[in-house]
């Protein structure tokens, strides 16, 4: 495997912005006092301008033309190789496994690539409802209320324009005027106009939009708690809004409307409940992504060891796929015949699905600052044959740092830059700069992020970090105008909640009047971002 093929490191400290509230190694690794301790440092190596959020990954390509009209959708949350810290579930992948997508395989209904993607070993209970379901005359099964997944959306009314009433608020209705943004209404009530409005950023008219998709199916609002069928698609559009809901940190809602999915292990949850829609097909209807997103989000509502227990849950579940497959088993356990080749992709599809629970865990872990479990499961994947074993040894020399060994840091540092065919690359200079600051040398970091920075001129997360060393070296003025200048230069990409939040704080630091230049930066995020989460809003205005 590639380095290019990694999950970007972030993942490991929780940097992208889905997870800032509950852990973020940006935090500057040396404290000083006062309003300074606010700041952060990102440690994200990835360029912004190849780091588009997740949830456009979604739709990030033009849709394709399948058979199966239930496959619009694309189950790319954390299979991107270019995966950042502005990413939903942080990578969640360590790379783009086609097996694990719906971009090519649902074009062959009930193909190969289908069964295996879709495998799963559901638990007994749900075992035994579906083979009653299986064996049972046409129409007449019908399973207890409880064996039923029943979900609606819990928003009373549509989502507003945040961003629009913050500069109401604060500039006046002349201003507000003149922003310019798509809502729900302005597209075209399918999943096309919810590519749009993903792609555009309007992360909250996209979830308006999902709402009015999913009253379709009978899963609108009011109607939780009421019998539903699901399909792929059905299951496709709560899996977006989900991740959007978790994007826009609405995560009290998205706790909410994911509650009834559970573990995604009620029948009605499996194509076997549906002998009549999709025949002898087998598996569950809901992606792996979006078991991994369920089993994540208690995590970003402030509940990390649940999150660890559900994930663990999951993990013990693929295991014992990968060993039903070693034995001469199908995924579930049961006896079929799988050719070399068949078998061998199933074996990569699942061993990649392993890997990407053990990167969730390893973020929980640092949640809760269990930094045994993090540090283990690392070294069992730097063993793992065809590993990437750089940015592992990268992430272990950060979590080092995390935790004041600043020898153990730049023993692994070293580690890594000393694999063979490995250039230095933006990465190691990174890994210098962070572990300048852990030795409080800001000026001999300032230049290592000054040189990444002249590889990557784009790159934000090095001009924050740059910014931030200039402050710790004493001089403000000049870390102002380094952010500043990354704003001006590239508005699209630098207005990151990172360093507007450090811009912010900068600002405090200057002077009693930084109101007016905040406000400034308010105007900004109107002429060019659709959205912003609310903490950003409350830090500009509040």
């Amino acid at each position: 495997m590639t380095e290019n093929s990694s999950p970007s490191l972030s993942q490991y400290f929780a940097t992208n912005e889905t997870k800032k509230d509950q852990t973020d190694f940006a935090k500057v690794l040396t404290e000083t006092a006062g309003q300074i301790n606010s700041l952060k440092i990102d440690d994200n190596h990835k360029s912004d301008t190849k780091n588009e959020p997740e949830v456009c990954k979604i739709f990030s390509e033009p849709a394709p033309q399948p058979r199966d009209p239930t496959a619009a959708f694309f189950d790319l949350i954390g299979n991107s190789s270019n995966t950042g810290a502005n990413g939903i579930i942080s990578d969640l992948g360590l790379s783009s496994n086609s097996e694990d997508s719906y971009s090519s395989s649902r074009l062959v209904v009930g193909s190969e690539a289908d069964r295996r993607r879709d495998a799963w070993i559901p638990s007994e209970k749900t075992r035994q409802c579906l083979i009653a379901c299986a064996t049972a005359i046409p129409g007449t099964y019908f399973p207890n209320r409880e064996m039923l997944t029943m979900p609606g959306v819990v928003l009373e009314e549509e989502l507003g324009d945040a961003v629009g009433e913050a500069v109401t608020s604060c500039l006046g209705e002349a201003e507000a005027a003149q922003r310019r943004v798509l809502s729900a209404g302005d597209v075209t009530q399918d999943e096309r106009g919810l590519r749009e409005l993903v792609q555009a950023g309007a992360y909250r008219a996209a979830i308006n939009l999902t709402a009015r998709l999913l009253t379709i199916y009978g899963q609108g609002r009011g109607r939780a708690g009421h019998p539903s069928k699901h399909s792929p698609h059905s299951l496709q559009l709560w899996f977006t809004r989900i991740a959007l809901l978790v994007k826009s940190k609405l995560f009290n809602i998205a706790s909410a409307e994911a509650e009834p999915f559970g573990q995604i292990d009620r029948p009605d949850l499996y194509y076997q409940f549906y002998p009549e829609m999709y025949g002898g097909r087998s598996g569950s209807i809901a992606s792996f992504s979006f078991r991994l997103l369920l089993s994540e989000l208690p995590m970003h509502c402030g509940k990390p060891k649940e999150s660890i227990t559900k994930l663990f849950s999951m993990l013990a579940t693929v295991r014992q796929i990968l060993k039903n497959l070693k034995n001469g088993l199908c995924e579930d356990g049961n006896p079929m015949e799988l050719s070399d080749s068949d078998r061998s992709d199933s074996l990569r599809l699942w061993s990649g699905r392993e890997t990407r629970i053990m990167h969730s865990i390893i973020n929980c872990g640092l949640v809760i600052k269990d930094y045994e479990l993090a540090m283990d499961l690392l070294g069992q994947l730097c063993e793992r044959e065809g590993a990437p074993r750089h940015a592992l040894l990268s992430a272990l020399g950060r979590l080092h740092l995390q935790l004041g060994d600043v020898t153990g840091a730049e023993a692994c540092f070293n580690e890594a830059s000393e694999i063979k065919g490995t250039p230095p690359g933006v990465r190691g200079l990174v890994d210098r700069g962070l572990l300048s600051i852990a030795q409080s040398a800001f000026d001999e970091a300032y230049v290592f992020f000054q040189q990444a920075s002249s590889l990557e001129p784009t790159n934000i997360m090095i001009l924050n970090n740059m910014g931030v060393c200039l402050l710790y070296g004493g001089h403000l003025k000049e870390a102002i105008q380094v952010l500043e200048s990354a704003i001006a230069s590239n508005p699209v990409h630098a207005l990151h909640e990172s360093l507007l939040l450090n811009l912010c704080t900068l600002y405090d630091m200057e002077s009693s009047k930084g109101r007016m230049k905040k406000f400034a930066l308010l105007k900004q995020i109107s002429r060019y971002q659709a959205d912003a989460p609310t903490t950003i809003l409350e830090k500009l205005y509040g």
